[in-house]
């Protein structure tokens, strides 16, 4: 879908759309005491960006960890988090490689998870003074989940709650379960190349990141993927005010570039066995048909994991790997109960 994305927003471009060759900004919000900015600041030794939003500055503070690596949320932000900009304020983080934080000169050897782990502290030491937030609540999606369920465990001080959207739990053992759920589905009404790529398709083979992206990239057709028309996608990403047309570019850029850099990485992490305790109030939504980050695995760690302050979990019935975008009112107001669940800060 990212792909011919990228042929829509490109071609869109050329027929027009001057206005974006101006620089990225966000547009003033109304409220008590509102706050909408887009800051540059230096994270980890180079410039990444901050998108702060709110109606009430003095709301609690929710942090976005978007999911690719690379699939920066900021230029989706109005269609995914403007309904939650009354009760908090919502920052989206281009993380390093992503979007506005992808510089021509980026260095591909820096994408690590303990690189992307002190990058978050960074910015959660960042809010806390720019914003006077004691706690900060993380919500995570897709591989976000894998940096923000760490992050929490790590300095659960520093944070309120975790909300992990499309959980990772296990990129090899996702494999399997995914490849069991999708092998029916073309079975049953595949096309003749999807029917192919099955019969040479298993877990071992699925481990070459080449061969992962290439499933991955298949399971909209299945239902099973983000179900969002990649006409909608396109418009949402071009009409994104704070993205500029070079944003756009490195947007693209930083999303097809994904896991790469950091495959063998990737692939070798387990949930279950380096997070076994979440020691912050936690919230798990999971679509039913999310064949990305089945919600088979996030059971499991559910299941699993000690939670001394209580967990909880959603799992949308209709929804895929995006449910902020398929179902974005109960989505919402799922976030909203489960924050005003959360113990006063001292």
């Amino acid at each position: 879908m990212i792909r011919r994305a990228a042929l829509l927003v490109l071609l869109a471009a050329g027929l027009g759309l001057g206005w974006k060759a101006l620089p990225g900004r966000t547009p003033a919000i109304a409220g008590p005491d509102p706050i909408a900015v887009l800051d540059p600041v230096q994270i980890g030794g180079m410039t990444q960006w901050l998108l702060i939003r709110g109606q009430d500055r003095s709301a609690p503070v929710l942090l976005w960890l978007h999911g690719g690596p690379g699939a920066a949320q900021m230029p989706l932000a109005h269609a995914t988090t403007r309904a939650l900009e009354r009760d908090f304020v919502v920052v989206h983080w281009d993380q390093r490689g992503a979007g506005k934080s992808n510089p021509r000169d980026f260095d591909l050897a820096t994408m690590t998870l303990e690189r992307f782990l002190q990058d978050a502290h960074e910015v959660t030491r960042y809010l806390q003074v720019r914003l006077g937030a004691e706690r900060i609540l993380v919500l995570g999606h897709s591989s976000g989940t894998m940096l923000g369920a760490r992050l929490v465990a790590r300095r659960p001080e520093d944070y309120a709650g975790y909300i992990g959207v499309g959980q990772q739990v296990s990129t090899a053992r996702g494999i399997a379960v995914t490849l069991d759920r999708l092998a029916p589905l073309i079975r049953a009404g595949g096309s003749a190349a999807d029917l192919r790529w099955l019969e040479s398709a298993t877990p071992e083979a699925l481990l070459d990141h080449a061969a992962y992206v290439a499933m991955m990239q298949m399971l909209d057709r299945y239902g099973g993927g983000m179900n969002v028309p990649t006409w909608r996608l396109a418009a949402l990403l071009i009409r994104a005010p704070e993205y500029s047309l070079s944003d756009l570019r490195r947007w693209l850029e930083g999303a097809n570039r994904g896991s790469g850099p950091m495959w063998p990485d990737y692939r070798a992490r387990d949930l279950i066995a380096n997070v076994p305790v979440m020691p912050v109030p936690m919230l798990l939504i999971s679509g039913a048909r999310d064949l990305n980050t089945p919600v088979e695995l996030a059971t499991e760690w559910f299941d699993a994991v000690e939670a001394p302050q209580g967990k909880h979990r959603e799992v949308f019935a209709t929804s895929g790997h995006a449910p902020f975008l398929t179902a974005p009112a109960p989505f919402a107001q799922r976030l909203r109960d489960f924050a005003r669940s959360l113990p006063a800060t001292p």
